[in-house]
């Protein structure tokens, strides 16, 4: 991926940010949040994110601002555009997006920030738009929409091509010839998975299956463009072989053959959420599944055991490894951002727990 050098001033700010001994790692400070005021501010979920010029930009995402998820308040999805403008050390509004959206795909690429799909309040979406820069505003492009609806999927770009993945479909843009071509299917299904781009394959880890067996799988799948084919990969799993990086992730490229990862859910917990959701589908009178959903609603944040390990895959050895444990990172459906020239990864708000947002922006390096 390609920068020019007008991202020097985004970098020396985030860079003395990030060099800021924080509380508690060492590796990773706060950074401002975003003031907006029209609930935005209590923190999204599942936003498009990217880097224009000297700017961090986020769109859209959801959360509930007025009555939490647990006692049956709505969902609010915003089309918010905000940017971080590295010189004043703030956010600013810059726009808006033609409709309110979350849980869609995004990536940086040369030419911008590419947001692809999602869910908005009239349903799933096909929507694909390029943001660009002018001034200090964001302008946007339409472009082609994608071959069918997708949300709660992953982008990512490589080569001049911007790929899409989700459920078992992926689907690749061609920036220079601007039409969309279907590749070769995933071999199993994934919901809301981590998708990077490094040494010329895609990445990707995490997600779920709703209609499989296991539900949360620990295997990592390498898609490779030049032959057009998948192959498995060790992914992130604990020392009894439960996998760490389930639904709800984020995944970054990082260096020359590395690839970090934050957050997700906990395999164990989501999974017994999902079997009782499939329970309460068959059975939506249950008193007892009703009460065991409403607590499973209302514990502290803490109780979820979301992933606070910053995971660490270097795709030559297969391998992983554990670079931090902070409370920060332990988060589902942040944005993540690559700074130019490998200055920092930013994780930009996300769900503390099943309906709760943080207004967290959070910066860390290895």
């Amino acid at each position: 991926m390609r920068f020019s050098t007008r991202y020097l001033s985004l970098v020396l700010v985030v860079s003395s940010a990030c060099s800021s001994p924080p509380a508690e790692t060492g590796r990773g400070v706060a950074l401002p949040e975003v003031s907006a005021t029209n609930g935005y501010e209590q923190g999204v979920s599942a936003p498009f994110a990217g880097v224009l010029d000297r700017y961090v930009v986020v769109a859209g995402g959801c959360n509930f601002p007025e009555t939490p998820a647990a006692q049956g308040g709505p969902k609010r999805f915003y089309s918010d555009i905000h940017l971080f403008d590295a010189r004043a050390g703030q956010w600013h509004t810059a726009g808006s997006l033609p409709q309110a959206v979350a849980y869609g795909a995004s990536a940086s690429t040369p030419e911008g920030v590419i947001c692809a799909g999602g869910t908005t309040p009239e349903g799933v979406s096909r929507s694909v738009w390029m943001l660009g820069l002018s001034g200090d505003s964001v302008t946007i492009t339409p472009l082609p929409p994608l071959p069918e609806p997708l949300d709660n999927c992953a982008g990512a770009c490589l080569d001049e091509q911007f790929y899409v993945v989700g459920g078992t479909t992926l689907y690749a843009y061609d920036l220079r010839t601007g039409q969309w071509q279907e590749r070769a299917p995933l071999p199993e299904k994934r919901i809301q998975p981590t998708l990077a781009a490094q040494n010329g394959q895609l990445w990707l880890f995490g997600g779920y299956d709703p209609d499989g067996l296991q539900y949360v799988s620990g295997t990592g799948y390498a898609y490779d463009p030049a032959t057009d084919t998948w192959r498995s990969v060790t992914g992130p799993t604990d020392r009894t072989g439960r996998p760490l990086l389930a639904a709800g992730g984020n995944a970054s490229a990082w260096g020359r053959d590395t690839i970090v990862c934050f957050g997700g859910v906990d395999s164990e917990i989501f999974t017994e959420a999902l079997k009782r959701s499939a329970a309460l589908a068959i059975d939506p009178r249950n008193d007892s599944l009703r009460q065991a959903q409403r607590q499973y609603m209302e514990q502290p944040p803490q109780w979820y055991r979301f992933n606070n390990r910053v995971l660490i895959y270097n795709t030559k050895s297969d391998r992983w490894n554990v670079a931090d444990t902070a409370s920060s990172s332990a988060r589902a459906g942040a944005g993540l951002i690559l700074l130019p020239h490998q200055e920092g990864l930013l994780l930009f708000n996300g769900e503390l727990k099943p309906g709760i947002r943080t207004p967290e922006v959070w910066c860390w390096r290895p």
